[in-house]
């Protein structure tokens, strides 16, 4: 009985070891080679209407390296949730500062699900709309129009919108 738990426990910790292990290999792949992998995501696209995008993260320090310092800036592909709203305004929102929203008071229209190279893709009827990515049970957007809106994309008839998108941990 004691030999058949520590087999458990050897088979579990194999497991967790080769799953992360895949997920690295993703990660090393796309490691800050951005526009490849945008353009490898595009070829995934099978909607006709709608938006699509590679969501990506960027960590580690990002500003220009010099004077013997190091760039560790690092940006590769995620999974997480893009929640798609109507068109919404700053205004519309209950947000914690920066681009961390707790509540939108505007109509959820859908929620997409990235897949391991960051793609994501929703179908959609012409209008305009307000991506999030869900992160750690809040609502991130980092983006904003002169207008107020939050992270716009504008689908047109018969077009798929970009919808590109960064999570960055520095702004929160």
């Amino acid at each position: 009985m004691q030999n058949q738990k520590y087999l458990y426990v050897l088979l579990i910790i194999v497991f967790l070891l080769f799953s992360c292990r895949k997920d690295d290999a993703i990660i090393s792949k796309w490691l800050n080679n951005t526009n490849e992998l945008r353009k490898h995501n595009e070829a995934k696209i099978t909607i006709t209407e709608g938006v699509a995008g590679t969501l990506t993260l960027i960590e580690g320090d990002c500003m220009p390296a010099g004077g013997g310092v190091e760039n560790t800036c690092k940006e590769y592909p995620v999974k997480r949730k893009i929640i798609v709203y109507e068109y919404t305004l700053m205004r519309q929102t209950e947000h914690e500062g920066g681009a961390v929203y707790t509540k939108v008071n505007t109509k959820l229209i859908t929620v997409a699900e990235c897949d391991k190279e960051g793609f994501y893709q929703v179908k959609l009827p012409p209008g305009e709309y307000s991506l999030f990515i869900e992160e750690k049970g809040k609502l991130y957007a980092g983006g904003a129009d002169g207008y107020g809106g939050i992270n716009p994309v504008k689908v047109e008839q018969g077009k798929v919108a970009n919808g590109n998108l960064r999570l960055s941990y520095a702004v929160y």
